[in-house]
Order: C-alpha cells, then structure tokens, then sequence
C-alpha cells in the first residue's frame, strides 16, 4: 500500500492579539507604529508625494530616529517567530508537515494608503504597528484528494476553523493544490 498525500500552496494574513505581544516585547508596538507613522506622513506631505514611502526608503535617511526602526525590527522578529509558532502548535492535527516559504510583517512593505485620504495618519499607524504577518507555507495532508478545488475549499476551511480562535484576524488570501 503507497501513502499517498495531498500538498498545497496557502498564503495567510494573520493579525496577532496586542495584548499577546506586548507580553513578549519592551516597546510597545503601537507607540512604535505611532512616531514612525508620524514621521513617513510628515516626510510625504512635506516632499509632496502621492504615495507613503516603504520603510527601507528611510534607511539612510538621518532624520528618523535609528533606535524607532531598530526597535520595530525587533518586534517584528519576535511576532513573526511567536506567528510560527501558534501555526505550528495549532495547524499540526490537520496537517503533517509544515514548510515555511516566507514570513514577514507588513511594516516593512509598502503602504498600501495614498495620501489625501481622511484617514491615511490611522491607516499609516496601523501598518507600522508590528502585528500583521504574511505568511506564504506548503502543507501537506495524509488524505489524497483528487478534487483539486475541494482540497483547496477543505484546507482553507480548516486554516481559518483552527487558527482563529487564537488571532484577531485571520485571512486565507488563497489555497493551490500542489498535488
């Protein structure tokens, strides 16, 4: 008898609990997102851009505080490794193996704000506040399906069934069955 498995594709969006992580780090992430939103808001409006700035577009730039970034890397190096961890504990009953392609927070992408909105400073906070991971993974389940789009229906199903209970959000941004 042949062990035949099933293998997909999922990307998540997962947005950890404040309260979980301000257990696990010394700055607080909103006070953090706060200044440094301040400031790429400032910089844009000042420099008359239509768009806010990544945040390594501030790299070399002097006027922003090292420690404030050096401080969000941190954060972001503990939320990501503690977004491993709960995926690892919570999704093992449904899958058998787990393979990470990539994890990363969302403060170090681009912001998807366009000045001009009412909202954009809140927007811009929210992004640079160090609790929303992007999470691209192979998982592999013992059950074999040939229905590709019930694999993919079923997975997505128990992502979101399994891991938000232990998450503010939890978005399946999409499922491919591998074989």
């Amino acid at each position: 008898m042949v062990l035949q498995l099933s293998k997909l594709a999922m990307a998540l969006r997962l947005q950890v609990p404040l309260e979980a992580l301000q257990r696990h780090v010394a700055a607080s992430p909103v006070v953090i997102g706060e200044e440094i939103a301040n400031y790429v808001y400032a910089y844009a409006r000042d420099m008359h851009l239509n768009y806010y700035p990544a945040l390594d577009y501030f790299s070399n730039e002097t006027s922003i505080d090292p420690q404030l970034i050096e401080a969000l890397g941190n954060i972001s190096w503990v939320v990501t490794g503690m977004v491993r961890n709960e995926i690892r504990t919570r999704m093992r009953p449904v899958f058998s193996a787990i393979q990470y392609e990539s994890i990363q927070t969302l403060v170090f992408t681009m912001p998807s704000i366009r000045p001009g909105h009412a909202d954009s400073l809140p927007r811009l906070v929210q992004h640079f506040t160090a609790d929303v991971v992007k999470v691209n993974l192979n998982a592999t389940l013992i059950q074999h399906f040939q229905d590709a789009r019930f694999a993919e229906k079923m997975a997505e199903s128990m992502a979101n069934r399994w891991l938000k209970p232990h998450f503010v959000d939890v978005s399946v941004g999409g499922v491919k069955f591998l074989g």
